[in-house]
């Protein structure tokens, strides 16, 4: 889904386009423009702020320093680390590392986003709070697929896909209440 391998069987067609077909730099400017990544373990730049982290995927569009900065600011407001933008990731904790790897996947302003146990690290309220957020983004328009083992971040999906042994063993749609309304 995430344009990092090539399906070995079917099709899978992003916004009208084959992605099968595409070059390795057309890839790459997909995953760049159109898809936010979350990835489990934050893989953050360990000597670099943590505005700059967040800034990093902006830099291969050809935005304007100020401009990257702006938004990676905004981003990190966003997930509650405004005062924390000139720190490097060594000096927060697991938690805030995670938003940051949020907000990284969220300055590019992606159609889609792909979130590996996005909350796995967060206390309870945190998490709330970034399902929430993904909840604002959803009702926006943008496409959220969460990969969790947690029941409680399941409860804000709208659809949910049980895997068994790399098999689709449920798939179904359920109600969500205000409170959960990823």
């Amino acid at each position: 889904l995430g344009c990092l391998d090539l399906p070995t069987t079917g099709t899978y067609t992003l916004d009208g386009e084959t992605v099968a077909s595409l070059s390795e730099d057309e890839l790459a400017r997909v995953r760049n423009r159109k898809i936010g990544f979350i990835f489990q373990s934050y893989h953050l730049m360990p000597r670099t702020t943590i505005a700059d982290n967040v800034a990093q995927p902006l830099i291969y569009r050809g935005l304007a320093p100020a401009v990257r900065r702006e938004r990676a600011n905004a981003a990190l407001a966003r997930v509650g680390l405004e005062s924390r933008t000139l720190h490097k990731p060594n000096e927060l904790s697991g938690g805030q590392r995670q938003r940051v790897a949020i907000a990284r996947a969220l300055v590019g302003r992606p159609d889609v986003l792909l979130a590996d146990e996005p909350t796995g690290n967060l206390d309870s309220k945190t998490a709330r709070e970034i399902m929430d957020i993904f909840g604002d983004l959803h009702a926006d328009g943008m496409t959220i697929i969460i990969v969790t083992h947690d029941p409680a971040v399941a409860a804000y999906c709208r659809r949910v896909v049980r895997l068994h042994d790399g098999r689709i063993v449920e798939d179904r749609e359920q109600p969500v209440n205000e409170e959960k309304r990823a």
